[in-house]
């Protein structure tokens, strides 16, 4: 998998540094983006969204059990 970067933590890094150390711009990308990956605070973690058809799964279950509880046809207080 390919490594992402939160590229804004970078530039907030670089510009931080260029006006701190007094560092041009290049040479505030390159030490920020250095740092950035020796440090694990700057990498974006992907989540991954569950399939679509996992959850109609639980909805079909769901009303199966759905249908047996309104079956006597009275009501049931809710």
């Amino acid at each position: 998998m390919k490594t992402t970067y939160n590229r804004s933590k970078i530039m907030k890094l670089a510009n931080k540094l260029r006006k701190d150390e007094e560092l041009s711009m290049s040479q505030a990308l390159t030490l920020a983006w250095s740092k950035a990956r020796r440090d694990e605070f700057y990498l974006v973690y992907e989540v991954r969204k569950a399939k679509r058809g996992s959850i109609m799964h639980d909805m079909n279950m769901l009303a199966e059990s759905l249908t047996n509880y309104y079956a006597n046809n009275t009501y049931n207080g809710d």
